[in-house]
């Protein structure tokens, strides 16, 4: 989007304030500037060049990006393309030091690597004495790191436990090659076991979403043609992801000019759509499960009613949804550039899991999890916080 493109999509914006109530930002702080009508009209002004100050930057920094606001426009503003296209007009407000981690996300082989060399970091001596030098900020990074596990390492190709009904390729993220593989193995578990071959190419590499929402599109464009060279390489019945917030990324590929040749699916998704589930066997587990929605997932048909009839073939679960309580504020790289603004939005989510009592929080999306685990973590809650398709695969007999 140019200037006046920018400045002719926000025009569509009547401020009638409907998107009030769905903003989390807003209804945290009740300052106007934090409501999406207020960001249209401080893009605006920006653009036009009739304003500019710090104070400007700081309400446009702390928006979500939950487009909860979409949802609720009648005049159907396209508020996350105008924020992106925002700050892709201020390419010098990214620090040398936010581009570089944002440089090292995108370099799948180092983060592949990186899994040993942070099981060995929480397992010794290290970490207790990395937290005490390291400032606030290496603390949080640590709080949110999740215990890591040997898992096994994923392969390039896994064959079906019985006769193959068809051929899906795992998309598995950049992140989510440290934080996520007990979810993808759980999803490389079941789609084997009805039937599917499963496909992980080693070409592919990030989805290039939190380029895409921190100012650098042309990086994210170039991710996305590496994932389409990857994928389209390859004869699929689907490209299956187990996060969302990477899903719906992946969906937009076609709007970069990146189409992709399978359709892209939620793993909880096309599971409940091939039927074959019907046939799987799952123990009982009597226990109190909530179900949270990352905002992600709704921008994904089916996800949420997905994972709900998924996790109800457990025999004695307890399962709610987990009450919307707004952004969980994670929001991709939020939890770590809006520190104090994503622990605000998080309590409340928290507080919510609190008066549920349940034993289980599972969400779809990556940095969700990290998020609400490093909030559920304190000795008075307990709560495991994991993947529906782990909790499927934990239970399947």
């Amino acid at each position: 989007m140019n200037p006046k493109q920018i400045l002719t999509e926000a025009d569509r914006c009547v401020k009638c304030g409907l998107c009030l109530p769905h903003c989390p930002t807003y209804r945290l702080t009740r300052d106007e500037g934090d409501s999406p009508r207020g960001r249209v009209s401080l893009m605006q002004a920006l653009v036009s060049g009739s304003l500019e100050s710090p104070g400007l930057y700081r309400h446009l920094d702390r928006c979500l990006g939950c487009l909860a606001c979409e949802s609720a426009c009648p005049s159907g503003v396209k508020y996350g393309t105008l924020i992106d296209a925002v700050r892709a007009l201020q390419p010098d407000r990214i620090s040398w030091f936010r581009r570089y981690r944002l440089h090292l996300i995108s370099r799948l082989p180092y983060l592949k690597g990186s899994r040993s060399l942070l099981r060995l970091y929480q397992q010794s001596g290290l970490r207790r004495s990395m937290r005490k030098l390291g400032g606030s900020g290496f603390r949080r990074l640590d709080d949110l790191l999740p215990t890591l596990a040997k898992n096994s390492r994923l392969v390039p190709l896994y064959r079906p436990n019985n006769t193959a009904r068809g051929r899906v390729a795992l998309f598995t993220g950049c992140i989510g090659q440290i934080t996520d593989r007990p979810a993808l193995l759980a999803a490389v578990r079941l789609l084997t076991r009805i039937g599917f071959e499963v496909c992980v190419p080693a070409k592919q590499t990030c989805c290039g979403a939190l380029h895409q929402h921190n100012g650098e599109p042309a990086v994210a464009r170039r991710l996305a043609a590496a994932n389409r060279r990857a994928f389209n390489a390859l004869e699929l019945d689907a490209i299956v992801h187990v996060a969302s917030g990477c899903g719906v990324q992946l969906l937009e590929y076609e709007r970069l000019g990146e189409k992709l040749n399978a359709p892209v699916k939620d793993i909880c998704t096309f599971l409940t759509a091939t039927g074959l589930v019907e046939e799987l066997r799952f123990s009982a587990l009597q226990r109190r499960v909530l179900l949270h929605h990352p905002c992600s997932s709704r921008r994904i048909p089916g996800a949420a009613a997905g994972a709900a009839r998924l996790l109800d073939r457990i025999p004695g679960i307890e399962l709610q949804a987990l009450p919307d309580t707004g952004c969980c504020g994670a929001a991709g790289s939020y939890l770590l550039l809006q520190p104090e603004m994503a622990d605000q939005l998080r309590q409340g989510v928290v507080d919510q899991v609190g008066q549920h009592a349940c034993d289980i929080l599972a969400t779809s999306n990556t940095g969700c999890a990290l998020h609400l685990a490093a909030g559920l973590r304190a000795p008075n809650h307990g709560v495991e916080v994991m993947h529906p398709v782990q909790l499927l695969a934990r239970q399947l007999q």
